[in-house]
């Protein structure tokens, strides 16, 4: 099969295995350990990136880590005035995290910000980092990081949640918030920010899927 890259594929009426293959393709953990961990905020699903990245931290895969989101997010439906990433220090450290280990970017509101202003934290000659996210989320981070820090590895950890993970998120409809929403407005963010040279535009894999299978 020859590859396809984000910016070929015509995202009208995607199918569930185009979706699988834009989204949840190539985001396996490489199981390496890492000095930082980026821990992207949401505000609907702060306890599970929190407890993933505290685990990370109990096992020794990281030793520090740094939690993003202003009040501005698209997540924060409750108009909730406390930064999502002082809620998320506040659950690491009542989970045994020590304080000093957790670096804070509490004025980003997206994820291109959470990147930019979380990557101003770090000394500039850091070569490997680790993201934390929900499994839908960790490629658009990726491809973000890879655009503008090209020479970083990137270790991808993923924070699952039972609804929105890649064995799951198609089991839902597609009310707002549900997997299925999720999964599938991620597809068209990758595509769209591929093709307007946002993104790294990364090849898509799909073990059932052939190059002409994008295409319409």
């Amino acid at each position: 099969m020859k590859e396809i890259r984000l910016s070929q594929i015509d995202d009208t009426n995607l199918t569930d295995e185009q979706i699988d293959s834009i989204v949840y393709s190539d985001v396996k953990d490489d199981k390496l350990e890492s000095e930082y961990a980026l821990v992207f905020g949401n505000s609907m699903l702060i306890k599970e990136r929190v407890t993933t990245a505290v685990n990370a931290y109990k096992t020794g895969r990281i030793k520090k880590m740094i939690f993003m989101g202003g009040i501005n997010g698209v997540s924060n439906q409750e108009n909730s005035p406390i930064p999502e990433a002082i809620k998320m220090k506040e659950l690491a450290v009542s989970l045994g995290v020590n304080a000093n280990d957790i670096l804070v970017d509490d004025t980003s509101n997206n994820t291109f910000e959470n990147i930019e202003n979380a990557m101003k934290l770090l000394s500039n000659d850091i070569n490997h980092l680790s993201i934390i996210t929900s499994e839908f989320h960790l490629k658009r981070c990726y491809a973000i990081l890879k655009k503008n820090y090209p020479n970083i590895h990137i270790t991808k950890i993923a924070s699952k949640d039972g609804f929105s993970d890649r064995d799951n998120w198609f089991l839902s409809d597609n009310s707002w918030n549900s997997g299925r929403s999720l999964a599938t407005y991620e597809a068209h963010l990758l595509v769209k920010y591929a093709k307007e040279n946002k993104i790294s535009d990364l090849t898509v894999n799909g073990t059932k899927l052939k190059k002409d299978d994008f295409y319409k």
